[in-house]
This record gives C-alpha cells, structure tokens and sequence, in this order.
C-alpha cells in the first residue's frame, strides 16, 4: 500500500495543540488539525470499518405520520452574486415506498466512540466564546477502505446545544453530514486528500437548506401536502432566520419540469415558513409580489 506524500502543513496554532494533545492524552486517537480562516479542521485516519450492515425489523405504521404526496427527483442550490439558487424537479407520488428489505447500515460501536470523542474534545478546548472559529469540519476516515464521514457544523449552533438552549433534534438538522468513498483515501495518513477551505456562511446555509428541504420531502412526519413551492419557500425562509442571515439581494428558484420560476426579496420571505412572523406584522409589510418567469412570459402575482 503506497502512502500518501506529505505536503507542507503550517505550523500548529497552541490551539491547534491543545486539542490535538486532548485527543491523543486522553482518548489515544491521533488526529491533525488545520486552521482555515475560522474553520478548524480535524483530520481522524482509522483502520477499522466505521459501518456495517444490519439486520432491521420492520417499524409499524406511524398514525399521525401524513403520507408523501410528491417525490423530490432533483435538487440543486448556490450562492453567488449575493443572492441564492436553487432548482428542483418535483412530480406526484404514485407509488407507495419499498417495503423495507430489512438490511440497514449503521455506525459500527468504533466509529460511534472515536466520534463521541472527537466531539468531547470540542467540548473541552474550543467552546470559549472568545475563540475565533465558526466552522468545526470533522473527518473520520477509514483508510484500509477509502471510506469517509465528513460533519461540518456552526460552531455556535453546537455551543447553544451543549447547554440546552438549542433542542439537540435541531441540531442534528443543522449540522452537514457526508459520506463518500475513494481510493485516494486509502493509505491517507496525514489528510492528503481533503480540500482545506474556509466554510463561509452563505455557502454553509445553501447546503443545509438543500439538506433540510430533502428531509421535508421524503424523512418528516408533515411533508409537503399541497403546495410544494411554499414548502420549498418555508425551509429557505427559516433557514435564514435561525442564523439572522440577511446579507442577500433575492431567492431564485427555479422548477425545471413546469419552468416556472421565482424572485423573491428577503423581505417577501417573510411571508414563508413555519417560523414566519405572525399575520399582524406581514400586513404591515405590504403586499406580496412574486416575479414569474413561465414559458418565456414574466407575470407578477399578488399575495
């Protein structure tokens, strides 16, 4: 097995240090550090498998669970010129999900420790409101396979959790979780084949909410019933507004099946999501005008 050649890493920040000490003293796990900006990167390379098959018994219908009603074939998001967009391809459900072939994948009791502590670590070195990181991006790499989990999450979102302000179910929601396989992974020792950024805001909330409107569409107990363009809107609208992100010209959205497309202000979002405001601080705001671009035409609709 060849390894990886090492690039030249910059030198440990004491921060960098202190949890990288924390890590190897007290939980034996090595791990490599990078600062990006006010990303810390944290690189675990692991010998053993971090999932495994399983064997499932089927759940029991949930009562109050409403049934899909639309299937979410395409989804897509960026930022740029300071504005978000996003395309979709939705159709009708017609039929019912696969019933389950009782196999599931799971983390293997190693993985789940080595993340445990890697997360522990956090806790110890890096929660000072002081620090300046906003972005933890954690690596577990199984190196014999080429197999990779990847979180990357707010790092003030995950303090607000440690101390109960954030429920932990919403934080889960919030954190960005990968996994994916390569051959470039194996024998990586030292991170060689990560892509040491800065995580930048915008780019962060695009991807949760691209994370946030599949789990609307195929994982919550309330997917969309009727309008799925609103439901769509309503996962933007209060993505923003958890993280009081307003550095933003417009919202476009584009559904790629019927061509009709969408304009919309940071204020006209207001009018979206389970977290709008209530209905005597929307009229005060006026009327809401979507710009629509259908079949070559632009028509304005008032709400």
């Amino acid at each position: 097995m060849s390894k990886k050649i090492a690039l030249p890493r910059p030198a440990p920040t004491d921060l960098q240090k202190k949890y990288e000490t924390k890590c190897l003293k007290d939980y034996k796990i090595n791990v490599i550090t990078r600062l990006v900006g006010k990303t810390f990167w944290i690189y675990a390379p692991c010998d053993k498998p971090l999932f495994e098959f399983a064997a499932e018994s089927p759940a029991p219908p949930d009562p109050l669970k409403k049934p899909a009603k639309y299937n979410l074939l395409y989804l897509d998001g960026s930022y740029k010129d300071k504005s978000f967009y996003f395309e979709y391809d939705v159709i009708p459900k017609t039929k019912s999900d696969l019933q389950n072939n009782g196999l599931t994948e799971k983390a293997t009791d190693y993985f789940n420790k080595i993340y445990t502590n890697l997360i522990t670590a956090v806790t110890e070195t890096l929660l000072d409101p002081k620090i300046p990181i906003s972005f933890i991006v954690m690596s577990i790499t199984d190196i014999k396979k080429g197999i990779e989990f990847r979180d990357t999450f707010y790092l003030e979102d995950y303090r607000m959790s440690s101390v109960g302000a954030l429920p932990e179910d919403e934080f889960m929601k919030r954190v960005l979780q990968e996994s994916k396989g390569s051959t470039d992974y194996i024998g990586d020792e030292i991170g060689q084949h990560l892509e040491y950024t800065d995580v930048f805001m915008p780019d962060f909330l695009t991807k949760q909410m691209i994370s946030r409107i599949r789990f609307k569409f195929t994982q919550s107990d309330f997917p969309p019933q009727e309008n799925y363009e609103e439901a769509i809107l309503g996962v933007i609208a209060d993505t923003n507004r958890y993280y009081h992100f307003k550095d933003f010209k417009e919202v476009h959205t584009n559904d790629i099946r019927s061509k009709k497309k969408m304009i919309l202000t940071p204020k006209q979002l207001d009018f979206f999501g389970d977290d709008k405001p209530n209905d005597t601080d929307q009229k005060s705001n006026g009327k809401l005008v979507h710009i629509i671009f259908e079949d070559g035409k632009t028509t304005f609709k008032d709400q």
